[in-house]
C-alpha cells in the first residue's frame, strides 16, 4: 500500500532543509569506521559500490565522494519523510545527533535517521529509517526493499540494542510514501554482519590488504595507464583464463544470434500492434516512440570553435580479445 504525497513542505523552511546536507568534514569522519550504510559494499553486496573502492576510501587512497544533488535531495527531504512517518502511524521521533559505537570496537558505528520514543504500541524505543529513492529502483527489486537496507537496519538495531525498527520510504520521483514497514531484530543476521565487519577491517585495514578486484572500474582504479609497448608473456593461468573467455564470449554470441531471431518473429507477429498479451497478462510491448538527440557531426560543422569548448579529454583502457 502506498500513500500520496500530502504533507506541507512549508513547515520547513528551506534553509532548515538544507542543514540536512553532510558536511565536507563529515563525509571525511566516516572514513575512521565503518557504518550501517558500507556493510553491503564491505561484503561485496552493492550495486553502486564494490569492496576494493570502500577500502581504497577507507585507507585514504582516494577521496571520499562528496554530496551528490540525489543524496542531498534526501536529506532535504528526511524531515518530511519522518512528518509523515509520525502522521500515519501515530508514532513520535526525534533526532540523535551523535554516532552509536560498539564499547569494544570503536570503528564500529552508525548514524540513526530518527529514534522513535517509546509509547502503548511499542513499550521501548526503535529505529526509523528514512529512505527517499527511484519508483524504478524499486520495482527492480526482487524482494520489497534493497538487501543493504536489510543491512543497515540490523546494524543500527545491533548498536542501539532495539528490537525493532521502522522503514518509510518516499518515491521521490512521483511522490508517494509507501506504507511503513515495520522490522524484527533478526539476531542471526546481526552476528552474522558483526562477525563480518571485525574480520573485514582486521583484514583489510588494520592489515591493509586489498579486496579483491570484482569489476571493470576497480581495475581501472588500480592500473589507470597502461605502459607503450609494454608486453607480457601469458603464464599457464592466464592463458587459460584467455582460452575460457573466449568460449564464454562465443556462447554469447551464439545466444544474442538466437535472441534477434526470436526477437525478429515476435515483431512479424505483432506487426502494427503496440502490445502482445496473453490471457490478459502484457508480454511484449513495441511503441513508437519519438527522441530528440543532438547531430554531433552537423553540430561541429556549424560551430566548430564552440564544439572544441565542449570537448572533454578522457583516459580508459580498451580491452580486445583476439
Amino acid at each position: 500500500m502506498a500513500f500520496s504525497i500530502s504533507t506541507n513542505l512549508n513547515l520547513y523552511p528551506m534553509t532548515k532543509l538544507l542543514d540536512n546536507i553532510p558536511s565536507k568534514e563529515w563525509v571525511h569522519a566516516r572514513i575512521q569506521y565503518l557504518g550501517g550504510s558500507e556493510l553491503a559494499a564491505a561484503f561485496g553486496k552493492s550495486k553502486y559500490q564494490t569492496p576494493l573502492q570502500l577500502w581504497l576510501i577507507k585507507t585514504g587512497r582516494i577521496e571520499p565522494q562528496g554530496s551528490t544533488p540525489i543524496t542531498e535531495l534526501g536529506h532535504i527531504l528526511e524531515p518530511v519523510i519522518a512528518e509523515k512517518f509520525c502522521q500515519t502511524t501515530g508514532l513520535k521521533v526525534r533526532n540523535i545527533s551523535e554516532a552509536y559505537e560498539h564499547p569494544d570496537f570503536s570503528f564500529l558505528r552508525g548514524n540513526i535517521d530518527r529514534q522513535i520514543i517509546s509509547s502503548e504500541l511499542h513499550g521501548s524505543p526503535g529505529v526509523l529509517e528514512i529512505k527517499s529513492t527511484s519508483s524504478m529502483r524499486l520495482k527492480s527489486e526482487e524482494n520489497l526493499y534493497p538487501l543493504s537496507w536489510e543491512y543497515q537496519i540490523q546494524w543500527y538495531m545491533f548498536l542501539t540494542g532495539y528490537s525493532y525498527a521502522y522503514l518509510a520510504i518516499m518515491e521521490r520521483d512521483t511522490g508517494i510514501f509507501h506504507e511503513p514497514i515495520l522490522i524484527q531484530r533478526n539476531q542471526e543476521l546481526i552476528d552474522e554482519l558483526f562477525e563480518k565487519a571485525v574480520a573485514w577491517w582486521n583484514r583489510h585495514i588494520i592489515a591493509d590488504i586489498p579486496p579483491e578486484p570484482t569489476s571493470d572500474d576497480d581495475m581501472l582504479l588500480l592500473y589507470p595507464d597502461s605502459m607503450e609497448n609494454k608486453t607480457l608473456e601469458a603464464t599457464p593461468k592466464a592463458y587459460g583464463y584467455y582460452t575460457e573467455l573466449k568460449e564464454v564470449r562465443d556462447r554469447i554470441s551464439d545466444l544474442e544470434r538466437m535472441e534477434e531471431h526470436l526477437r525478429i518473429k515476435l515483431k512479424q507477429d505483432l506487426g502494427d500492434s503496440e502490445q502482445l498479451v496473453c490471457v490478459g497478462k502484457k508480454l511484449i510491448s513495441w511503441k513508437s516512440s519519438t527522441q530528440n538527440r543532438l547531430n554531433t557531426p552537423a553540430f561541429k560543422k556549424a560551430h566548430p570553435e564552440l564544439y572544441k569548448q565542449f570537448l572533454n579529454q578522457i583516459t580508459t583502457r580498451r580491452f580486445t580479445v583476439n
